[in-house]
């Protein structure tokens, strides 16, 4: 029976070793998702994978391989970066029946012992002698896009029989953050977004306006524009430079983000000012969102590698869409929205700032 219990104990023992591991490699992978995901350009995101991803997790080689027959990923790496990127792993293929043989069907990553003849194609001029590897498809919308691979010296580190959890989630959130930066670069280079900041600009925001209005119009649901203006910031950019300036302006557009929500449009209006849309919200919503954001700014000191920390204040200008009958075009509803959102800015600045004025 001391025999039988020892070797339950043992069992358990093992159990919450293999738990507390899995727990960990959970953390682990999470902050690495955050780093993947809060990386808005392509090259960065490309950079993480093939540098910090095989520190972090003790592997010798990770490579990428982005098929690309219509030039798509050369096109927003362009050629100096494509260079860089090469020495680091990343290859562009052309066609993928040159690869997709090397993936299992349906495509899951696929876990075996190294074997040259097999699979010196995929980790060519790799100087480490592998024991074991991961190669892990790239889908996009049912059709693959490329493959990750990863490969270690430990035979046992990637094995058949292995699960496949954590790889499988690795897969498919780099694809969804390779399709974001794809996104973003796209829009940026259609003049659609501001470099600094990394949101929508003022011709993106005026094009959305005039689908909101119509959106609005037709289903008689209720629209709101917010207008922004950070209070005194050339006083900051005057003291500390403009590159502290624009520090702080990034740390202004993510807490405004994070307090709008999925919906909403949020645009870079010019300078210190911003802008957002509201779909679907009524006076009384759009009033205490802009509140909670006005207070989150009030209320945050802004580090910026100085002793001293930044404070700074936000006046909000509100204004709903009158859904009544006009024979107005859109367009000109747009520009009365964006005026009377304007005007209760203004009046916010007039009263003292750091507060929110309501106007309709």
């Amino acid at each position: 029976m001391e025999n039988e219990n020892e070797s339950l104990r043992r069992q358990l023992n093992l159990l919450l070793a293999k738990a507390r591991e899995n727990e960990e490699k959970l953390l682990r992978f999470e902050r690495f998702e955050q780093q993947l995901m809060t990386t808005r350009t392509l090259t960065q995101l490309i950079i993480i994978m093939l540098q910090d991803f095989p520190a972090k997790f003790d592997l010798e080689v990770v490579n990428l391989i982005l098929l690309d027959s219509e030039g798509e990923w050369a096109h927003s790496l362009g050629r100096e970066d494509l260079i860089s990127l090469g020495a680091m792993g990343l290859i562009l293929g052309h066609d993928a029946l040159d690869y997709s043989r090397y993936y299992s069907q349906p495509y899951r990553p696929y876990l075996a012992a190294y074997q040259a003849h097999q699979h010196l194609a995929l980790f060519d001029g790799t100087v480490v002698p592998l024991g074991s590897i991961a190669l892990l498809p790239l889908v996009r919308q049912g059709r693959i896009m490329g493959g990750l691979h990863l490969g270690s010296r430990d035979k046992q580190r990637f094995v058949t029989h292995d699960g496949t959890y954590f790889l499988e989630r690795l897969s498919a959130f780099f694809v969804m953050c390779l399709e974001n930066a794809l996104i973003y670069d796209k829009l940026e280079r259609f003049g659609l977004m501001d470099a600094l900041t990394q949101v929508n600009n003022r011709h993106y925001f005026n094009l959305r306006l005039k689908e909101a209005i119509s959106h609005a119009l037709r289903h008689r649901a209720p629209l709101v524009a917010m207008m922004f203006d950070l209070d005194h910031f050339k006083t900051i950019n005057d003291r500390w430079g403009h590159q502290i300036g624009d520090y702080v302006l990034q740390q202004v557009v993510q807490i405004m983000q994070s307090l709008l929500r999925r919906g909403d449009t949020f645009a870079r209006y010019g300078g210190e000012e911003f802008v957002a849309l509201l779909p679907g919200t009524d006076r009384s919503v759009a009033i205490d969102i802009a509140e909670r954001i006005r207070l989150a700014i009030d209320n945050h000191r802004f580090s910026v590698g100085e002793p001293e920390l930044i404070r700074l204040s936000v006046s909000i200008g509100v204004a709903q869409l009158e859904l009544c009958e006009t024979e107005n075009s859109d367009d000109e509803l747009a520009r009365d929205l964006v005026a009377i959102a304007d005007t209760a800015l203004y009046r916010a600045k007039a009263q003292g700032r750091n507060r929110v004025e309501f106007d309709s």
